[in-house]
């Protein structure tokens, strides 16, 4: 992980009216990426292809470019998966023949993969800390307002 303050995105910078007053790059250089396709690859599994459903509908920042690194996430939710499930049929703790205990190495792998999962998330922008960095969104709690105009419209959509 860097040290110190992240940089500001280009983007926000051009909406704030670039503050800092340092030189942005040219407008006309900036090429438009197109999005990343919501075809899941045919290689992920169960676990894979929801994290590639929820990421492509939600995550509209990410491009096509950016599609072996989703890949690379999806398969390794399945690999967890899978890791959690050998785990639910075997034990934290093994044993030699002669008694000894030591750690299953499932566990192990479980939590290096779930580190390398933090890491590609992170890349990706799809943790809070990140998308703040990024300055591509922010989660909105509903207003009371919204609230209670949901509430009235789903009782004269059922009356």
């Amino acid at each position: 992980m860097p040290a110190g303050r992240p940089p500001t995105p280009t983007e926000r910078k051009r909406k704030l009216g670039n503050p800092g007053g340092r030189a942005l790059p040219d407008v006309s250089n900036v090429i438009a990426l197109p999005p990343v396709e919501d075809t899941a690859p045919d290689q992920l599994g169960p676990a894979g292809r929801a994290v590639w459903g929820v990421v492509t509908e939600q995550c509209k920042w990410l491009a096509e470019s950016d599609r072996p690194t989703l890949v690379m996430l999806c398969e390794k939710f399945d690999r967890r998966q899978d890791f959690m499930v050998r785990l639910e049929n075997s034990d934290p703790v093994l044993y030699t023949d002669k008694g000894y205990a030591y750690a299953n190495p499932l566990v192990g792998m479980l939590s290096t993969l779930e580190t390398e999962i933090a890491k590609l998330l992170s890349a990706l922008g799809l943790t809070p800390t990140d998308r703040t960095r990024l300055g591509v969104a922010e989660v909105k709690a509903k207003s009371r307002l919204e609230e209670l105009l949901a509430r009235k419209q789903e009782r004269s959509g059922g009356a």
